[in-house]
């Protein structure tokens, strides 16, 4: 048996792993009364906590609430909210009990109320969470939005025909040479990991300019838009160095956790110029059975222009989740499952009153299914070593499938090249016009299993938390690629041939991780420090693979020392400081590892004769293999250091991260020198032919020339330094405002890591014809890109008026970029005749060498800066006795965005018309 199969058996055992319940069983209810009101409360969440179990009830239109039967013990009642207040009261249950619970307003609570991303107070190393409320005031369309509540965020409007890519903790928004930034930034959903390793979905190759470009996420990571926020509870974006039990990434960690619990009837119905939305979704709670069910749907239907039906983005989510819970006095054992559904549908097809080729379309399906389960189970026995335990499992099956027509229309004496094996041949001519259909399938199939155990003891006045962890990924592509016919090619000359995915080999990706969270008080100060390690390999792989059985560590660190408070006039400043370094590692994908196989047809002879019987054309294919056995995994270390300031409800953050990563993937040019034959068409009568001609009839000359390819390489060098923070006011009594100030200065540097060849320019002539040079520069082909912005946002809540304001002033200080010098001259050239020759002064002289000396103007090293860039945005949000909300925004209601002189004393205009992005949202609950 397999060991893939093994890991796909043990997910589906952990899926539908029993459990046993404990207790003698008493009923627990009660009322929730606010005496100003005269009237019960409802719509409150209720908690019975005791002996490690915790209960979760919802009261009624009445303020009835009930937890069904339970297992019998101390408990303390109380409610979750931040609206009402009540006194706990301690329950001893030993039969059915009723109790009442005394309400009020509590508008003290408001100080947990943000609209905004909130730094984690108790997190060893920075991270931005975002609650429920504040998503629901930003009334996002998909993930991409909230990055705009992070440190250097900035609102935008959605971009939902296209990729969205996540980049965090950059200046600018690079090419796809670094899009190891946004691969390597890892999204969990209720722990368990989006895995897009095995994503082989596209037409790259296959086009002269791939439609699919802009949509395709291969190599890229996670696809933002498919998304959606309405099930989500919180989201911790962790910037900085995650524990070790999270691997497989190099800039980021996400982490998305989904609602759960008891939820009225909601409903949610957004509108503005690019998009529709619409969600539903409920929670249940069974009392009795400690038993919760989540449910949710949505829908999004996007498009760039309203006016404009040919060119648009659908996306389809649903989700059906549980959590059964059973506990006694010394375990609480809680079992979590989820059965996932999304579809996203990406349409593009020519309006048939304005184009000419009517039948051009493109159509893209994508169907995720998932299943996922997690149990875990955590032991309050005295003096037990083990305190926690957990199994959790996903396996994910993906239908993607793509289908491009396009109306080709050809030169009548195009060549077709279709040979699927290698050497000389005689071909046929192209079809002068036809609609050619290109099919793109894939079948990915993901499986993830992890075991993880927490060890608690003391060592002298040490505490220690120690997590020991195995986790799997396995990932593998089961479709048939890209199917066309042969003799109806997508475009002319087609470098590369249809493949199957299911004929590449499955990916297995295997870790190990050890941590330990140690806390300790020295007098009035308290500190914290985890070390870790994580183990992650690829076995099974082809030993030709340099990453093959390579075993990469990745140790880190992170200390937070939290100092006795300080006297400031009537209050205590409380002060925390911290720090970590870490090293994080990404695996390539499987694209990566196993690239298409590239055809380099050369046409040798192409005698076009007026009579078809007379026509013949002959070819030669060479066939490349363009892997890169040396590739390795991409590796980046980081370090930062962080403070914290808290002074009577204010607080401040601030955040020096350094990171360097040299080893990014991207794509570098290959060079290979390629003999064929020149046939001289002259050297048959085509005026007197009476039978067609063989190729053996005509002479030829012996060429040789140069070809390009493309191969992956660890040749992206990605530095990112910067400054982040974040100031957050009380909420002043009386108006109930609060002001939050956030910001970031990020300094990126982006560059080559590798030596890299150009081929000389197509209109240098020796003798008539391209001159047949190469090139090796050695530069870093770099740039710097900084950029400094802050956002000023202050919101008001008034719950007595159901209304939330908040108005924000986002303001990109300066942007700049300064180009890395270099002198333009290469260190050595090479010919058709294979031989390398070092450049030198000499080269200068000569007539074709000269070319490769790339001029520069002195301007071109240095730094532009781009000035100041204000927006304006307020969002307004507007309950009604807590069964419906609307909510609107404007962004851009104002800006400000001077004209400057750039490096070339060319003035820049930027003043013109600028339109505003608003849009208006419903929500109901009941």
């Amino acid at each position: 048996m397999s060991y893939s199969f093994k890991l796909v058996i043990a997910c589906i055992l952990i899926i539908v792993l029993p459990a046993i319940v404990f207790g003698q069983q008493h009923v627990l209810s009660g009322k929730l009364w606010d005496p100003a009101l005269g009237k019960g409360v409802d719509s409150l969440v209720v908690t019975a906590k005791g002996g490690g179990r915790e209960y979760r009830a919802y009261s009624d239109s009445q303020g009835r609430f009930s937890f069904g039967s339970i297992p019998g013990g101390h408990y303390t009642v109380d409610i979750s909210s931040i609206l009402f207040k009540t006194t706990p009261k301690q329950v001893h249950l030993q039969k059915d009990h009723h109790l009442d619970l005394i309400v009020s307003k509590a508008l003290q609570t408001l100080q947990e109320f943000y609209v905004t991303a909130n730094e984690g107070k108790e997190k060893m190393t920075s991270t931005s969470v975002i609650d429920r409320k504040a998503m629901q005031h930003l009334q996002p369309s998909s993930f991409t939005d909230l990055l705009e509540l992070l440190p250097g965020g900035r609102s935008a409007d959605p971009q939902l025909l296209r990729m969205n890519q996540i980049r965090l903790r950059e200046a600018g928004n690079p090419s796809g040479s670094y899009d190891i930034s946004s691969l390597g930034t890892a999204f969990l959903i209720d722990g368990a990991p989006i895995n897009t390793s095995a994503n082989l979905q596209s037409a790259t190759g296959f086009f002269a300019l791939d439609p699919n470009e802009s949509r395709s996420s291969v190599n890229k990571g996670v696809d933002m838009r498919t998304l959606s926020t309405d099930q989500i509870e919180k989201v911790e974006v962790i910037r900085g160095i995650p524990s070790v039990e999270y691997g497989d990434l190099t800039s980021s960690l996400i982490k998305i956790e989904r609602r759960q619990g008891a939820t009225p009837y909601s409903a949610r119905v957004k509108a503005d110029g690019f998009s529709k939305l619409f969600s539903l979704g409920k929670g249940f709670y069974i009392p009795e059975k400690d038993l919760s069910v989540n449910i949710d749907l949505g829908y999004l239907n996007a498009k760039d222009d309203p006016r404009d039906n040919f060119l648009n983005y659908k996306r389809i989510n649903a989700s059906l989740r549980t959590q059964k819970r059973w506990s006694d006095a010394a375990h609480k054992l809680t079992w979590d499952a989820a059965l996932d559904f999304s579809g996203n549908i990406d349409n593009s097809r020519t309006d048939p009153d304005n184009g000419v080729a009517r039948i051009d379309k493109y159509t893209s399906n994508n169907n995720n299914y998932g299943v996922s389960s997690r149990l875990r189970n955590e032991i309050h026995r005295a003096g037990s070593l083990v305190k926690s335990w957990e199994i959790s499992g996903r396996m994910g099956y993906q239908q993607d499938k793509a289908d491009i027509t396009k109306w080709l229309q050809v030169k009548s004496a195009s060549v077709l090249t279709n040979s699927l094996l290698e050497g000389e041949h005689d071909v046929n001519y192209m079809t002068p016009s036809y609609a050619s259909h290109l099919t793109v399938d894939g079948r990915p199939l993901t499986a993830f299993f992890k075991a993880m155990t927490t060890l608690g003891f003391n060592t002298s006045d040490i505490n220690h938390h120690l997590k020991l962890g195995i986790e799997t990924n396995y990932s593998k592509n089961f479709g048939k690629g890209q199917v066309y016919d042969l003799d109806f090619p997508p475009s002319e000359g087609v470098p590369v041939r249809p493949r199957a995915f299911d004929t590449i080999p499955g990916m297995l990706n295997q870790s190990f991780y050890v941590e330990d969270m140690m806390t300790w008080r020295i007098g009035k100060h308290k500190l914290a420090a985890t070390a870790g390690v994580r183990g992650m390999m690829l076995p099974g792989m082809d030993s030709r693979y340099a990453i093959a059985n390579k075993i990469y560590l990745d140790p880190r660190v992170n200390v937070r020392w939290e100092l006795p408070g300080a006297p400031v006039g009537d209050y205590q400043l409380k002060t925390t400081l911290g720090g970590g370094f870490g090293i994080h590692t990404k695996m390539p994908t499987m694209d990566h590892l196993n690239p298409k196989w590239l055809y380099e047809d050369i046409v040798q002879l192409n005698f076009y004769h007026n009579n078809p019987a007379y026509r013949i054309a002959n070819a030669v294919t060479y066939i490349f293999n363009p892997t890169n056995y040396e590739l390795r995994a991409a590796v980046n270390r980081k370090f930062e250091l962080n403070a914290d300031f808290e002074l009577n409800g204010h607080r401040l953050s601030l955040t020096w991260f350094n990171e360097n990563l040299t080893s990014g993937f991207r794509d570098v040019s290959r060079y290979h020198i390629l003999a064929y034959k020149r046939y001289d068409n002259a050297s048959v009568d085509a005026g007197n032919l009476t039978e067609r001609p063989q190729t053996s009839d005509f002479t030829y000359t012996d060429k040789s020339r140069f070809f390009s390819y493309k191969m992956t390489a660890n040749g992206s060098r990605l530095v990112k330094k910067g400054i982040e923070f974040q100031y957050v006011s009380k909420r002043f009594e009386g108006i109930n405002s609060r002001i939050t100030a956030n910001g970031a200065w990020f300094d990126t540097d982006y560059s080559n890591s590798l030596p890299f060849y150009e081929q000389i320019k197509s209109d240098v002539l020796v003798n008539g014809e391209q001159a047949q040079y190469i090139a090796l520069y050695d530069y870093s082909n770099g740039y710097n890109q900084q950029r400094f912005n802050t956002n000023l946002t202050m919101d008001t809540y008034l719950p007595k008026l159901g209304l939330i304001v908040s108005a924000s002033f986002q303001n990109i200080w300066f942007t700049s970029r300064q180009d890395d010098y270099n002198s333009g001259v290469p260190v050595s050239y090479m010919g058709v005749d294979g031989v390398e020759h070092p450049y030198t002064k000499e080269s200068l002289n000569d007539a074709a060498l000269v070319w490769f000396k790339e001029k520069y103007d002195y301007t071109d090293f240095v730094k532009t800066t781009v000035p100041i860039d204000l927006q304006a945005n307020i969002k307004v949000t507007k309950e009604f006795k807590k069964k419906a909300m609307i909510s609107m925004f404007v962004n851009r209601l104002f800006t400000y965005a001077p004209d400057y002189t750039n490096v070339n004393n060319v003035r820049v205009r930027r003043g013109g018309y600028v339109t505003p992005y608003f849009g208006m949202e419903l929500n109901f609950n009941f």
